[in-house]
């Protein structure tokens, strides 16, 4: 979310509204301690979940004064949103109301695909459609732009929670006759949806070989206290207060703050939680590991 920050600031955005509901102190309480300089930051915290266009439309009052980046809070991505600010506001003047940023994939089944005309109006959508059914291979990034006129189309209170934007508000917005537009970001742009382990790891190595540009911390923190004959392999995320013991053996790995790595043990693209204790000699290959799922 940082990172998200940082990207918005970098492109001239000043004002953020954030919608909470998990996590929702520890959020607050961070950028409370650690603000962006330069930006305005507000909460609405939902004390139920309200689902994605739910979650829009109690930002709606914010979100209205002008025309707004919509973006979600676990997209990691360097894209460049100056530069589709600019072709958004070229189109509100013929009308315009939602602008998608979408990027080229290989694998369609994974993502909603948008189809456009030659003028970047986007004719349709399909969900996660199979190679053979895809009518393009155009991901939605699930970066839009919005104009205030857009918050009038979402359903009321009790029927934002299975509402969906991408499922459902867009389409509906089609079938009105509103104009939309997809515009594609540089293919040298970085996406991902952090929204898996898999994907949290891969994003790690994807750091580590310079492929995101991101205004990143030391990925070794200078707190952490690290054997000289422990062996560190590819891209290891070592937070602060880490210990690590003699011997034992990281790669690919993701350690958070406070944990201790035992004498001998071999951690292969695993991602160790808070304060949690590996002891010597333990094994482990592609897990989350915390407290309460190790076993003494």
């Amino acid at each position: 979310m940082e990172h998200i920050l940082l990207l918005l600031k970098c492109h001239g955005f000043n004002q953020v509204i954030s919608n909470t509901y998990h996590l929702a102190d520890s959020i607050e309480s961070y950028f409370q301690n650690n603000p962006v300089d330069g930006l305005s930051i507000e909460f609405q915290r939902e004390a139920k979940l309200s689902g994605v266009a739910g979650g829009i439309r109690r930002c709606a009052g914010f979100l209205k004064q002008s025309t707004a980046c919509i973006i979600m809070g676990d997209a990691l991505t360097d894209i460049d949103l100056g530069a589709l600010y600019k072709e958004h506001k070229k189109a509100v003047t013929n009308g315009c109301l939602v602008t998608v940023a979408m990027m080229q994939v290989t694998d369609t089944s994974q993502f909603g695909v948008i189809v456009v005309d030659k003028n970047n109006r986007i004719v349709s959508f399909q969900e996660k459609p199979k190679a053979e059914e895809a009518l393009s291979n155009w991901a939605n990034t699930g970066i839009y732009f919005f104009e205030p006129e857009v918050y009038e189309h979402l359903p009321s209170e009790t029927e934002a929670p299975v509402y969906d934007v991408a499922k459902n508000l867009f389409p509906d917005l089609l079938t009105k006759g509103k104009y939309m537009q997809a515009i594609a970001v540089s293919p040298n742009s970085y996406w991902a949806d952090i929204g898996t382990a898999d994907q949290y790891l891969q994003s790690l190595r994807d750091i580590s070989a310079g492929l995101v540009k991101l205004d990143l911390k030391p990925s070794i923190s200078d707190s952490a206290r690290i054997a000289e004959d422990a062996h560190l392999i590819g891209a290891n995320e070592i937070a602060e207060d880490v210990e690590i013991d003699s011997e034992a053996i990281l790669e690919n790995c993701i350690i958070w703050q406070g944990a201790k790595i035992g004498a001998n043990a071999k951690l292969s693209h695993c991602i160790v939680g808070p304060n949690t204790v590996i002891a010597a000699n333990e094994i482990h290959s592609g897990k989350i590991l915390a407290s309460e799922t190790i076993s003494r």
